[in-house]
């Protein structure tokens, strides 16, 4: 449980000290490149999911976020006794939850910055995304392989 609690407790705190560094630094939808090309710092505001999804929607993402929180707190200890792996991935995705669930409630939308770009095609589409984005995808492939290899075993 402490893997899982650090996980979850050093994802929310990177995710709530970047946001807040940059709604301090960055004007609504002003961009400053950092690897020209490739990844920009780019303020902007979702008021959706993932991907613009459910747009407006602000308290039907929030009761179901804490839906998720609730049912991953009532099965964490059970998930992060699996293995080490389950308990990191599993504090990611909580720690991811709740940043995101933060700034949706104190802010009414969800602070992204990182915005990739790239001279491959599809990428230069990808959503401007955040901390605890990125903590709920990676969150979720070490889950995925947590699964894998326990099903091996």
């Amino acid at each position: 449980m402490r893997l899982f609690s650090f996980t979850a407790a050093l994802a929310l705190a990177l995710d709530q000290i970047s946001k807040l560094l940059v709604r301090q630094n960055l004007e609504h939808t002003q961009s400053v490149p950092l690897i020209w090309g490739w990844l920009d710092f780019t303020h902007v505001h979702n008021y959706g999911a993932a991907w613009g999804v459910f747009a407006g929607q602000r308290v039907l993402l929030i009761v179901f976020t804490v839906f998720v929180v609730g049912f991953m707190l009532f099965t964490a200890r059970e998930v992060a006794r699996k293995s080490r792996l389950s308990a990191v991935g599993f504090g990611l995705i909580l720690g991811g939850a709740l940043g995101n669930l933060i700034d949706r409630i104190w802010q009414g939308y969800v602070t992204d910055f990182l915005d990739l770009g790239s001279p491959i095609r599809f990428l230069q589409t990808f959503p401007v995304f955040n901390i605890a984005d990125s903590a709920l995808t990676v969150g979720v492939v070490l889950m995925m392989l947590s699964l894998i290899l326990e099903k091996r075993e």
